[in-house]
């Protein structure tokens, strides 16, 4: 059974490994992370959760003992917002299907805050399973940052989707 565990020290050399170059870690975390992923980024991520009203929110997931996932949340207290992201599967744990059912976990945890009214996160355009995973979970796309990331030579557009969170709990009677 997959269940979402508090991100911790004891997980950066796991989470690290999954990530082989600069595009795969930006893949996953963004322009604002750099590779190699090293223990100061993570601590940073964990300090953003500390204290009453938490920035950022920060998962692993484990089935039967194993690490297979990893997910965030970014939170605006003053509007209401929840923004999913840093988003992964481990390597060796692709391809079954484990990503809409961590998801759903993580999205669980965001609208069991009552301050939060909206789910949102950022995308590039061509991670089309990505795309399928949070189509799947009802997100909706709601335009596109053109050229939005420098990654080597290249530039990535972002797609942004949301989710309401009437539109969550829609779902989930469904």
């Amino acid at each position: 059974m997959l269940k979402l565990i508090p991100f911790a020290p004891a997980h950066f050399a796991t989470l690290a490994s999954w990530f082989g170059s600069e595009g795969e870690v930006v893949r996953w975390g963004g322009p604002a992370v750099s590779f190699p992923l090293d223990d100061k980024q993570m601590q940073a991520m964990l300090d953003e959760g500390k204290g009453e009203r938490p920035a950022r929110l920060c998962w692993m997931a484990a089935e039967d003992g194993m690490l297979v996932g990893h997910a965030q949340i970014t939170l605006n207290w003053r509007h209401g917002l929840a923004g999913l992201c840093r988003v992964g599967v481990a390597p060796k744990a692709r391809g079954r299907g484990l990503a809409v059912p961590m998801l759903r976990l993580v999205l669980d945890a965001a609208f069991a805050l009552p301050e939060i009214e909206r789910a949102e996160l950022n995308v590039y355009t061509w991670n089309q399973p990505a795309i399928r995973a949070y189509e799947r979970l009802g997100f909706v796309h709601e335009g596109v940052r053109r050229s939005s990331v420098k990654v080597g030579p290249e530039r990535w557009d972002t797609a942004i989707m949301g989710l309401l969170r009437a539109e969550w709990l829609s779902s989930l009677s469904k």
